[in-house]
């Protein structure tokens, strides 16, 4: 091995270093990585061929600096210090001490690697091992040497399972030393406390050694843990001759809640949950893939696209240096869920809720860094866009009535869409039968043709003319004969954006289909808005007619009745949460700002002494999408609800404040009222009580490098501004606004060369589209619902913009170890050594011939989807012995442990029971309650169908066994240990229900020593 330093880091890519001309490097061998200001971190190397390195590092990436940053191969490979004292001992996942106590000292230390127990040397497993589980030890038997795992699902109790084998495991018969050891990987703070908790209080801790792995650890640390943790227990089985169990349990995921909002690169917003389960292709359902060799994060599924194509949308919204920018999705990912989430609310009032070791960017004083939500606090300053900035077009009105092609009839200004036809067919007839039109409607005038949109887009279509060029020739359209709406334009102009901002805040749109009734309206105390509102309508929508009247209440009402206008404004304000307002969203800035004008017309308000504005809603969803909206036209605001007094049916009303002197601003140079009042209020505001925006502060970074390019040049700070302000910033006393510092480069650029990349690097970062939008809440929350988690991976800047322009990562399982290596996937998604992989886990299980102790394996594995058939689980059943599948429907129904019998199964199972391991009846009670239970299920489902009366006597013994069987022999306490004599004394009381006829499956010298004569007694929690 090397033991040799070098300076040659190639790249970074993700939680890799790639390292050149490096010699003799070895595959796990230890790697200290050096960083420019002094700090070591760890690592390992994944590969090695040609002198190219690759290591991964156990943590972040940020602050290593190419040039600078020195690697050094130890020459070894990572290696636990083993002792005795290690029982009773809580490590962390790369097994440095976690219980205050001292690290392990011990000259004896051991590779983690391992290996798999050699087959020749290997001893058949025979000895049963007690769980104090009845549907374990009762149906599917754990040997001692077995490899077991639980099959579990999200929101199952497979922890509470977990902890309580762990405490309640023991051999029977000998007097042999039973030891656990404990390995968790991603758990919460909560649910490491709740194990650690438990094996103290019960005692279990003094035989136990748990290595936890919290999910605000550095991921890259699961990579190591199940093999600290395997590394001990066969220390403990083979050198201290001690009967181990391993537990290897669940982990926590990198991901969004479904219902986080992401932008797309057309502009489209939708919930990314929604996204992913729609975007998936028929062909890529259940493809999955691993996350890299031995990590014990191999549960998560990744649903891949295969290409770029085969998403919907594949572009969206990432941010790369300090600009927003539209990138390619390369995968979609739904993941398991976990127990618990972290939920961020910030100052502007945008919330996220992500997995704890999603990452968010944070102001940092090197720069943007991306951080593990579970490490963010109150005060801390994330990265938010400024402006949301896409590509869009205005649609076309006709678009808009598309969804109801056939309802809507399109009449021509000529007949030259019928010439062309009858010249591509040969006639008009002909036309209409190979498309399918009606010839009579479309010929019933001589200077007029009447088309359904339907058949106008089939006839564009076949003659290659686009709609807007047929828009053109377009009289007016109808509804099944009802009024006529002319255009006066083809597309979304901003004066129909603005009478929609009108309806969205003080309006109505109205639809019965069943008596024919369709309007929108917009009322106002302000009659001369109302006028003007009208007169817009008429304007764009040539021939509609307002009906205008005053309510009881002095409120001027203008309605307006048409089938077509209602649809095509629905269409575009999908007033209906959550949807309402997405697809103005997606309309260019000029008509965005009209729409914004029209709804501050109605729902504005502005506070002239004060210096702010404020739009005023009683949904949230519309105060969160009015927000949005306002950041399309680079406007920052802020969310904030209070009590009404009255004027709503809620309690509760949200307030969309614009303060800042630069946003109050940009406001009045984008927004045009027709409120005459507002617009005076608003021309006439009192910028100096505005003050300057919280929202645009320079980034900490800037001061350093204000400070190095000021001493480069030799300028003096009085020469840029106000000296002390100048000193208070650079020494990191003192935060300034972008606007200020922009004032002293300005000034700066007098007295130095405009050319130098580090004059061009600051000017960069404060010119930037960004905000500083600072942290007022963080907080764990529970997941009661959401079975999965969505990401997706971002080609090229692994971040993706959410809500209302978070800046986050994008999924950190995928790319933090597979698309940084570059892999190449195999069966069905995943990387072709998965199979390898986990046997190379698996099999470190067993009995070894010569020796006395030995390691039994209980992995814990959450199924994608539930779905046994998953390539995880189906792997994961060709190594181990068996599978515990926990039930969903058990646990909805209050059964603890949930343990489903049926698909679950033991295959060493009759080594370790009969005479002299547990008992002469346990395999024939074993076989007889799981054809019983059996049967009684599918009498259930039965008699679901033609009810319980119509089945015979038996099949209700049977039925009665089923619902006795769940709910006596599965169900127990979460501390009730029973001894198997406990549960075949259960097992026999439930039998004794059948005549001992019925018995088929025990032979009957049990059947005359156990049936009835021997009842099992009332077994208590």
């Amino acid at each position: 091995m090397s033991k040799v330093e070098y300076t040659s880091v190639n790249r970074v890519a993700g939680p890799l270093l790639f390292v050149e001309g490096v010699s003799n490097a070895a595959y796990n061998e230890l790697v200290e990585i050096t960083l420019p200001n002094g700090e070591k971190r760890n690592g390992q190397v994944l590969e090695t061929s040609r002198g190219l390195a690759v290591v991964q590092i156990f943590g972040t990436t940020t602050g290593i600096d190419l040039p600078t940053t020195r690697v050094k191969f130890k020459g070894e490979t990572v290696k636990l210090p083993v002792t005795p004292d290690i029982l009773g001992r809580i490590f962390t996942g790369l097994g440095a001490p976690r219980d205050h106590g001292p690290p392990i000292t011990s000259e004896e230390k051991l590779d983690i690697a391992g290996a798999a127990i050699n087959p020749y040397s290997r001893a058949e497993p025979s000895e049963f091992i007690q769980t104090g589980i009845s549907a374990i030890d009762g149906m599917n038997t754990l040997v001692r040497g077995q490899k077991l795992p639980i099959f579990s699902a999200s929101g199952l109790p497979h922890n509470d399972v977990a902890a309580q084998i762990a405490r309640q495991a023991k051999v029977l018969g000998k007097e042999e030393t039973f030891a656990v050891v404990f390995a968790a990987m991603g758990i919460t703070s909560e649910e490491a406390n709740f194990f650690i908790k438990d094996f103290e209080n019960t005692g279990a801790l003094e035989r136990a050694v748990l290595f936890l792995n919290l999910a605000d650890d550095p991921s890259m640390e699961r990579v190591i843990t199940p093999r600290m943790a395997l590394t001990a227990a066969e220390y403990l089985a083979f050198q201290l001759d001690r009967h181990v169990l391993v537990i290897l349990t669940d982990m926590t995921n990198y991901c969004f809640h479904k219902d986080t909002e992401i932008f797309l690169g057309d502009g489209s917003i939708q919930q990314i949950g929604d996204y992913v389960e729609s975007n998936i292709p028929v062909e890529a359902e259940n493809q999955s893939i691993a996350l890299g060799k031995g990590s014990g994060r191999m549960l998560i599924s990744t649903q891949l696209a295969q290409n770029a194509s085969a998403i919907g949308h594949s572009r969206v919204l990432s941010f790369d240096l300090f600009d927003p920018i539209a990138c390619q999705i390369d995968s979609v990912q739904r993941i398991r869920a976990p127990s618990m989430m972290i939920k961020i609310r910030s100052r502007s009032g945008a919330e996220l809720v992500v997995t704890h070791d999603h990452k968010i960017m944070v102001d940092g004083a090197e720069g943007p860094e991306m951080i593990e939500a579970s490490k963010l606090r109150k005060g801390i300053d994330i990265y938010s866009t400024k402006k949301l900035q896409f590509d869009t077009k205005a649609p076309k009105i006709l678009d808009l009535l598309i969804r109801e092609s056939d309802r809507f009839f399109v009449h021509m200004k000529n007949d030259e869409l019928e010439l062309q036809l009858s010249k591509k067919f040969g006639s008009l007839r002909e036309a209409c039968r190979v498309l399918g039109m009606n010839y009579t409607t479309i010929s019933c005038s001589y200077d007029k043709r009447c088309y359904k949109l339907s058949e106008l887009l089939s006839a564009i279509d076949v003659l290659r003319i686009t709609l807007g060029k047929a828009s053109e020739n377009i009289d007016y359209v109808t509804s099944g004969g009802r009024r006529r709406v002319s255009f006066s334009d083809s597309l979304i102009t901003p004066s129909i954006a603005r009478i929609m901002g009108w309806i969205a805040s003080d309006g109505t749109l109205f639809r019965n289909e069943r008596l024919g009734a369709y309007y929108f309206s917009f009322s106002n105390l302000n009659k001369e808005l109302i006028d003007v509102f009208c007169e817009e309508v008429r304007k764009s929508f040539p021939g509609v007619v307002p009906q205008v009247h005053k309510n009881q209440n002095n409120v001027w009402i203008a309605r307006f009745n048409s089938e077509i206008l209602e649809f095509m404004f629905e269409e575009l304000l999908k007033l209906k949460e959550p949807r309402q307002l997405t697809p103005i969203f997606k309309l260019p800035e000029e008509q965005i700002a009209a729409f914004l004008s029209g709804y501050f017309d109605g729902d504005g308000c502005v506070y002239r002494e004060k210096g702010f504005l404020k739009y005023t809603t009683a949904s949230p969803q519309r105060a969160k999408r009015i927000e949005q909206l306002l950041k399309r036209l680079g406007i920052s605001s802020v969310i904030l609800d209070r009590h009404s007094a009255g004027g709503y049916n809620r309690k509760t009303c949200f307030d969309v404040l614009i303060r800042g002197e630069s946003d109050i601003r940009e406001f009045q140079r984008l927004i045009h009222l027709y409120h005459k009042r507002k617009d005076l209020d608003l021309r006439a505001i009192n910028l100096k009580g505005a003050g300057r925006s919280k929202f645009n502060l320079a980034p900490i970074v800037t001061a350093n490098l204000f400070r190095s390019l000021r001493k480069k040049y030799g300028v003096s700070a009085i020469k840029l501004g106000r000296s002390s302000t100048i000193s208070s910033f650079e020494s990191g006393k003192r935060r300034v606004g972008r606007e200020l510092l922009r004032s002293w480069l300005v000034r700066m650029t007098k007295f130095i060369d405009s050319s130098d990349q580090e004059y061009k690097n600051l000017s960069r970062i404060v010119d930037g589209n960004y905000i500083l939008d600072s942290i007022e809440e963080v907080s764990e929350i529970r997941n009661n619902s959401q079975e999965f988690v969505y990401d997706f991976t971002v080609r090229g800047t692994h971040r993706i913009v959410a809500e209302n322009g978070i800046i986050t990562s994008n999924c950190e399982a995928l790319r933090e170890i597979s698309s940084a290596r570059e892999e190449v996937p195999g069966r069905r998604g995943y990387p072709g050594y998965m199979y390898t992989d986990l046997a190379s886990i698996y099999e470190r299980a067993g009995r070894i011939k010569g020796k006395k102790g030995s390691v039994t394996q209980i992995p814990i594995l959450s199924m994608p989807g539930d779905d046994i058939t998953h390539p995880i689980a189906d792997l994961t059943g060709y190594i181990t012995e068996g599978q515990t599948v926990l039930s969903r429907d058990l646990h909805r129904r209050g059964i603890y442990p949930p343990i489903d019998v049926l698909p679950s199964l033991s295959r060493l199972m009759n080594q370790g029971i009969g005479k002299g391991r547990t008992r002469e009846d346990h395999r024939g009670v074993a076989d007889q309650l799981y054809s019983s239970y059996a049967q009684g299920r599918d009498l259930r489902a039965l008699s679901a169908i033609v009810g319980e009366a119509a089945l015979t006597e038996t099949d209700r013994l049977y039925l009665k066994i089923a619902d006795r069987f769940e709910k006596e022999f599965v169900s127990q306490g979460r501390y009730q240990d029973r001894t198997i004599d406990d549960t075949l004394g259960i097992g026999w009381d439930i039998l004794s229900v059948l005549p001992p006829g019925d018995l088929k499956r025990i032979k009957k010298e049990y059947i005359d020593k156990y049936y009835k004569a021997q009842q099992a007694p009332k077994i208590t929690a």
